[in-house]
């Protein structure tokens, strides 16, 4: 058995033993009546089954949301800050009655440096969309301590930086670092381009943390974070990053169940991670826990897909296809309508069931993995694969091929649904749900191979299938993608039932303070 580096496990938790905690008085912690937390929690479940996000982007996304909205009811920073934070205190998000009122304070100027901006008209509606998407990511970090997470990515990072390098020289030294870094924070904290967004304004610009030094002169900073959003687009998307990202998840997923160890028993951090035989136990028991977790995962996530997918297919059905039909055709078929109803659902739900979870290999390795990170030696060097440039006329072949390959795909699916006697609209909406269905369902399996770090050989039978769905796939993708942008449902939700419902709780709120100051002057 390898011996843990001492050295090593000192540092880390020197960095994730929590300090003492701060006493807040009673009197000036932020506060929501539970009656009204109990409505807005009902409110987030109802409306987040038709949001399909992972739940740990569930919280920020709620700040941009309130924020959209507030920004627009309200012009002064202090109450867009007030609203916000009681908000999610009330959805708990973050907890009630433990708070400091001064926090607010502190989510005014976030609020205020984004404002400041705006005004001074520098850059793009599509840049400003990305700023607001930064500051909701600045203020869930205000709101909530990171401190653990930020240790164990840095942890992670300080392992790996030097380990892995790309073949070729392709890439310089300091960019496959920023690649290592962006990946670790992807693979073991599933941060969104939001996070490191933000993150890499912290390093390219960290006047951006120190506001009151420009808040008066707000355009040097604006034009720079113009030139700055286009860096960060770069790195963010650079066709390398997913590569190394590969390199990095055997890792990264090792030393999430090491985090996950830690956090179940901070009182045995010290036991764990300095003893390797306590490690391997303690990343074992994780590891099987995980892979449970992964399964009810995996069934809430199917169940979601398939009551959204039923929904939108039906808002299509009556809405568009049916009157259609009756238009153009003058008659619909039920049996078809039928189909066309059910199936996509169904065959979502299905797929769902041969999703599988990781087995004991994957475990043992993964233990293999977390003890390496540990020791004097550290990790193996890696080199990172980045495939050869092809020529012109290569590129040209290459994309006719696939571009015939889309035509026989589709053609064939059309083919057999014309022989069943569907119409072109109805022929037009299955295809749709079928693409629609097969990238909800590579998703779930995508999700489900999280702690997957082992990677099985490559059939014959997975290439001839990976070449008949791939087609369907990217168009789901491409499909999915438009339906986030023009999803009715959230529309709905945030547009039309949000704003009064949230009117209607902080006038109920007012009431039982009310009632409450009348009660103890009785008293």
């Amino acid at each position: 058995m390898p011996t843990v580096n001492q050295g090593v496990v000192s540092n880390l938790l020197s960095a994730i033993v929590a300090p003492p905690l701060v006493s807040v008085p009673e009197e000036s912690r932020i506060t929501v009546h539970a009656a009204v937390s109990r409505f807005a929690v009902l409110y987030e479940k109802i409306r987040n089954a038709v949001d399909y996000k992972d739940d740990h982007l569930l919280r920020k996304a709620a700040i941009l949301r309130i924020l959209k909205r507030q920004l627009i009811l309200e012009s002064e920073a202090g109450p867009i800050a007030a609203h916000l934070v009681r908000e999610l205190i009330g959805a708990r998000y973050i907890p009630n009655g433990e708070l400091p009122e001064s926090l607010i304070t502190e989510v005014a100027l976030r609020v205020y440096k984004y404002r400041t901006i705006e005004k001074t008209h520098i850059g793009s509606s599509e840049y400003m969309e990305w700023l607001l998407r930064i500051v909701s990511v600045e203020i869930e970090e205000l709101l909530s301590d990171q401190t653990a997470e930020k240790a164990f990515v840095t942890f992670l990072y300080d392992r790996l930086a030097d380990r892995i390098q790309v073949r070729d020289g392709e890439l310089s030294a300091t960019d496959v670092k920023l690649q290592v870094y962006l990946a670790c924070h992807r693979s073991l904290l599933k941060a969104d381009d939001d996070s490191l967004s933000f993150k890499l304004i912290r390093a390219y610009l960290p006047e951006w943390l120190r506001a009151p030094e420009w808040i008066e002169d707000p355009a040097p900073i604006a034009e720079r974070l113009v030139g700055i959003y286009q860096r960060v687009q770069t790195s963010l998307h650079h066709p390398y990053g997913p590569r190394i990202q590969r390199v990095v998840k055997p890792w990264a997923v090792a030393l999430g169940a090491v985090r996950q160890a830690v956090t179940e028993k901070p009182d045995q951090a010290t036991t764990i991670l300095k003893d390797a035989d306590t490690l391997k136990v303690a990343v074992g028991r994780i590891a099987e826990s995980q892979y449970a977790a992964a399964k009810t995962k995996l069934r809430r996530g199917a169940v979601r897909a398939t009551i959204y997918i039923f929904l939108t297919k039906m808002l299509i059905a009556f809405a568009i296809e049916v009157p259609v039909e009756r238009m153009v055709y003058g008659d619909w078929s039920l049996p078809i309508l039928m189909v066309n109803l059910m199936l996509p659902p169904f065959l979502m739900f299905f797929v769902a069931l041969f999703i599988h979870v990781p087995g004991k290999n994957n475990t043992v390795r993964m233990q293999e993995n977390a003890i390496m990170l540990f020791t004097a030696e550290g990790v193996p060097m890696r080199e990172v694969r980045i495939p050869k440039k092809r020529g012109v006329l290569a590129g040209f072949m290459f994309g006719f091929a696939y571009a015939v390959t889309y035509l026989l795909i589709f053609g064939a699916i059309a083919s057999v649904l014309f022989s069943v006697h569907f119409t072109w609209i109805s022929a037009g909406i299955f295809i749709f749900f079928l693409c629609t269905v097969s990238f909800f369902a590579f998703r779930l399996r995508q999700n489900a191979r999280e702690y997957v770090i082992i990677e099985g050989r490559q059939s014959l039978r997975a290439l001839v299938m990976d070449v008949i769905s791939l087609p369907i796939l990217q168009s789901g993708h491409f499909i999915a993608r438009g339906i986030n942008r023009i999803n009715v449902f959230l529309f709905f939700f945030d547009f039309l039932l949000e704003a009064p419902f949230k009117i209607f709780l902080t006038v109920l709120e007012e009431w039982f303070a009310f009632l409450k100051e009348k009660k103890e002057e009785i008293q």
